[in-house]
């Protein structure tokens, strides 16, 4: 509903700068919000990316050790079959009879096998044994064999029975030829040790008979070594348990380890390659074998590097792939292959951008509230300095007016009162004394009296207007002045087909007042009500208290006189009455000049009663302020200070 200049300031925002602020509040947000992003992940891909080659230093680490302790257990396996053997040979030159002892050997030993052979390589059955004894066999009943240095069963000739030497009889000789006469062969052992296959063990010992390389007695043994038989001519085959051996590379060898990191957190795979790219071991079971045709590969493999890359596996997973040259004795045998899933990683990375997004919609929206605070209190503040503007060039006006209006006024009192006391003669001494004269002549006179009575009462008023105001100030129950000037007006209103509604919810609320100034006020204000319903309506007095509903004037601010709005002001408990009329209503343009002096649209009016009325409530430390449009009536809203607000 419009109102007044005395209502609150209007104001607008200044919307293009702050749509402006707006916009680069999002730009500068958005930048930061992609910028904090892009680094994150690349502090996450860095992460990933250290992870991935702390665990494949790991790995290549681990599977040495690894694959040492497979070759420690193998030479640890081929001595101690050597040593059986040899413990084997020592006793068939005893007794060509020492089967029981064989079989005995094998069992205590965890042996798969223990064979005697001839040249050709076939086993030699215990009938034969005794008749390629040579003529050096001690048989049953010999002598005990004294106690034997470290070295036994072959005294002095330890390094060489140690290291498995094959003795292939030179052409024409005979098989128990004295020793210098013999040539040594080379170590004869067979089996698979990784990252080193021995290939066939035929091409690699020339030496090996050739019946014995065309019977291939080592075929279908996982690992064993064969001597030359010092107690008979042939050789001492012995078999090692490839149950045990497997046994143990599970539990300490590569395939173990690969799959034990494989079940990691975060790790997708891996895999041991050899230089043909073949899969040596894997976490995949079902890839061990298999040849991989990666150019990535190949070329990590050529430059001798690690490398990494980011990959997608054929089941859609994503994965961060590196890969490592691995190298044994210094020779570069294969790659170390480790795929690192990205799922947790991009958990993470979707958890700190959601909580990126959050802060920054945060900032913005803070941001946006802040902005429009600040243009809305800046556009408040500007709104109210225009009104002040506004008011002090009213009140100089008014005061220039009033001023203007005194001087008239007290120019044109001394004629009125001239005008009156000549009038008071002609009434009593100049009569005329005839009946009918003498009554028209004072029933003139009675009216230019009384016109002229008038005429002083609105110079009294202009005076009213202009110089300050001396109140007796009492404080008093505003409701009681309130209902009594109501009840003083209820008749005129009666009389009029006006309705009075009172709602005074005032209780005991005390006003510290001038009574009679104030009661001239609100009888103003309600004759402006009454006479703006001339064919009857309704009036409605409601008053009520408000906890801080009103601004205390600033120090130094004048309350008497004319009005200056103070600079400063604060919020301090009121009363407020509310004089609502059904009339016609304000015209818009007329809303900010209803409280000038001698402004009024009623016929006869002089304008000067809304005007005293504000003027009145002003040196009240109050406002009065006037809402309504065209067709919807008027309401006017005094706020007035209660006693013992400080």
């Amino acid at each position: 509903m419009p109102s007044s200049e005395h209502r609150p300031a209007r104001f607008t925002l200044a919307w293009p700068a702050l749509l402006a602020t707006v916009l680069l509040l999002i730009i500068l947000l958005g930048a930061y919000t992609l910028i904090e992003s892009r680094r994150l992940q690349r502090e996450l891909g860095r992460e990933l990316e250290d992870r991935a080659v702390a665990l494949i230093d790991i790995l290549e680490a681990s599977s040495k050790n690894a694959i040492a302790s497979n070759a420690l257990l193998e030479e640890a396996v081929a001595q101690r079959l050597l040593d059986n053997a040899r413990f084997i040979d020592f006793f068939v030159a005893r007794s060509p009879r020492a089967q029981e002892l064989i079989r005995r050997v094998v069992t205590e030993n965890r042996l798969a096998k223990a064979e005697l052979l001839d040249p050709e390589g076939h086993p030699i059955p215990p009938s034969r044994l005794e008749a390629s004894l040579g003529p050096g066999h001690r048989g049953p009943g010999a002598p005990e064999m004294p106690a034997q240095p470290p070295g036994f069963p072959f005294p002095g000739q330890q390094p060489r029975t140690m290291m498995g030497w094959m003795m292939s009889p030179r052409a024409g000789s005979e098989p128990h030829a004295p020793e210098d006469r013999r040539t040594p062969g080379v170590p004869f052992m067979w089996g698979h040790r990784w990252g080193a296959d021995r290939g066939d063990p035929a091409s690699l010992f020339p030496s090996l008979p050739t019946h014995a390389r065309i019977r291939r007695f080592w075929e279908g043994s996982a690992f064993g070594v064969a001597i030359p038989a010092q107690s008979f001519t042939g050789i001492i085959a012995i078999h090692a348990d490839a149950e045990y051996l497997l046994n143990f590379r599970k539990e300490i060898g590569v395939q173990r380890l690969i799959e034990d990191l494989g079940r990691q957190s975060g790790v997708a795979a891996v895999a041991l390659l050899d230089r043909d790219l073949s899969v040596l071991a894997s976490s995949d079971a079902a890839a061990v074998s298999r040849r991989e045709d990666d150019p990535f590969l190949r070329e990590a493999w050529q430059a001798r590097t690690l490398k990494g890359r980011r990959r997608t596996l054929p089941d859609g997973r994503d994965v961060y792939e590196v890969v490592k040259p691995f190298a044994l004795d210094a020779k570069q045998v294969g790659l170390v292959r480790l795929d690192l899933g990205t799922e947790g990683l991009s958990g993470v990375s979707r958890q700190a951008q959601r909580g990126i997004l959050f802060y920054s919609l945060g900032l913005l929206f803070v941001g946006i509230g802040g902005a429009v605070a600040i243009f809305w209190i800046q556009a408040r503040h500007l709104a109210e300095r225009r009104a002040l503007e506004a008011a002090m060039a009213r009140e100089q006006r008014l005061s220039a007016v009033g001023n203007l209006a005194a001087g008239v006024a007290h120019e044109i009192r001394n004629p009125l009162n001239a005008i009156s006391i000549g009038l008071q003669r002609l009434r009593k001494e100049f009569a005329p004394s005839e009946f009918e004269s003498r009554d028209e002549y004072l029933r003139f006179t009675e009216i230019m009296r009384a016109e002229v009575g008038r005429l002083n009462t609105i110079v009294d008023r202009f005076l009213a207007l202009a110089r300050p105001s001396r109140f007796t100030l009492t404080e008093e129950p505003l409701a009681t002045v309130l209902e009594e000037l109501l009840a003083l007006l209820s008749s005129q209103a009666t009389a009029q087909k006006i309705q009075v509604v009172t709602d005074l919810a005032l209780g005991e609320a005390k006003v510290r007042m001038d009574r009679q100034q104030l009661t001239h006020a609100f009888m103003n204000v309600f004759l402006n009500a009454i006479q703006a319903m001339p064919d009857g309506g309704t009036l409605t007095a409601r008053a009520y208290q408000d906890s801080g509903g009103r601004r205390q004037k600033a120090e130094g601010s004048e309350t008497r006189g004319r009005s200056v709005l103070p600079t400063a002001d604060r919020l301090l408990p009121s009363v407020v009455i509310e004089v609502e009329d059904t009339g016609p209503g304000i015209p818009p343009e007329h809303l900010d000049r209803i409280f000038e002096p001698y402004f009024t649209t009623k016929e006869g009016g002089t304008g000067l009663g809304l005007a005293l009325a504000h003027k009145i409530i002003q040196d009240h430390d109050g406002s009065i302020r006037v809402e309504g449009g065209v067709g919807e009536g008027a309401t006017f809203v005094v706020t007035l200070p209660v006693v013992g607000a400080a």
